[in-house]
């Protein structure tokens, strides 16, 4: 008899033990595998701490998050930052979710085989030969998607020229560039120097380029630009190790279902968990390797701050694109 009650004390012990598992669960939507959101998301996890049953989820990426986060699929999404400043801008969106916070710094990169870039010689020459090429995105429900699309809609901009064409995921893309399906890739990437897809893209022989487009100027503190090193990647003009290059960057956002459109427990849990992300400090939100907190603790440069000598850079490689990009791909008729 005494076993039987201790057994069924031991029971009931690990069905509150499952159930208050179940009513303190956060689900973070992530990205993908070749991403630092999958990590970040995890990050999050670690910093809530013992109180809540976290798990990070494998996504697709912004777009893919935003539908989970609709569907009530997560609980907590990661986003571009300037993406999830455009979806606060509809009422609807606003009264349900709320940006909990920015963190981190994604960098912008175009790459392509060598002869490619060399011929284009900065990203303004993309911008003055568009017409010349096509690039390639990663995926429907990517953030590069939508941070491509949110530069290819401003006032003017030669981004609308370019042939687009969406590959299913980043790998996809790194192969379609380096069998001249497409003649670059674009990607947004928390510059992790281990990160799987810097390793794809140098190995595959290609090399990457930093975006700094005039037009990012006039959009104040929404892009960065930002010195940056991935010591595994092959810059245009220079072979092996990478020297650090000016590029623009956005922020992660974390987005969060308002607690009081939950009800219940949920919008409890919900509360402690967004009042938990806000306390902790940055550094404790990304992934814990060295780079990556050096990263957060790192000072952005403000948008402005040595653009004209930039452009000026940008300028001299680009002299003559034209005329070398139409050797590598000829006018279409």
């Amino acid at each position: 008899m005494m076993k039987t009650v201790r057994l069924a004390c031991l029971l009931l012990t690990f069905a509150s033990i499952a159930s208050y598992a179940e009513e303190n669960q956060v689900r973070i939507g992530g990205g993908p595998t070749t991403g630092e959101y999958i990590n970040i998301a995890k990050s999050l996890c670690v910093a809530l701490g013992r109180l809540f049953q976290c798990e990070a989820i494998e996504t697709s990426g912004t777009l893919d998050n935003k539908k989970r986060l609709e569907a009530g699929q997560v609980d907590i999404a990661l986003a571009k930052g300037n993406i999830a400043e455009g979806w606060m801008k509809d009422a609807g969106f606003a009264a349900k979710y709320t940006v909990v916070r920015q963190i981190g710094d994604e960098s912008l990169f175009v790459f392509g085989k060598p002869e490619t870039l060399q011929a284009v010689g900065s990203w303004m020459g993309v911008r003055e030969n568009a017409s010349l090429l096509s690039i390639g995105l990663p995926g429907g429900l990517s953030g590069e998607t939508a941070l491509f699309d949110s530069l290819k809609n401003l006032p003017g901009s030669p981004l609308a020229k370019l042939e687009v064409k969406m590959y299913p995921n980043e790998p996809a893309l790194v192969d379609a560039v380096k069998n001249d399906k497409v003649k670059l890739g674009f990607i947004a990437q928390i510059p992790n120097p281990n990160n799987i897809l810097f390793t794809t893209i140098n190995s595959s022989g290609l090399m990457m380029m930093g975006v700094v487009d005039p037009d990012m100027i006039t959009l104040g503190d929404t892009f960065r630009i930002k010195s940056v090193t991935i010591k595994n990647a092959k810059w245009l003009g220079l072979g092996g190790v990478a020297q650090k290059i000016e590029t623009a960057n956005v922020s992660a956002a974390i987005v969060a279902a308002k607690p009081e459109s939950l009800a219940g427990r949920a919008s409890i849990v919900q509360q402690a968990a967004i009042k938990k992300i806000k306390d902790t400090k940055e550094a404790d939100l990304l992934p814990r390797e060295n780079w990556i907190q050096d990263l957060a603790n790192t000072t952005s440069l403000q948008t402005g701050v040595n653009i004209e000598n930039i452009m000026k850079s940008m300028e001299s490689a680009s002299a003559d694109a034209r005329a070398r990009l139409e050797k590598l791909c000829p006018t279409k008729p």
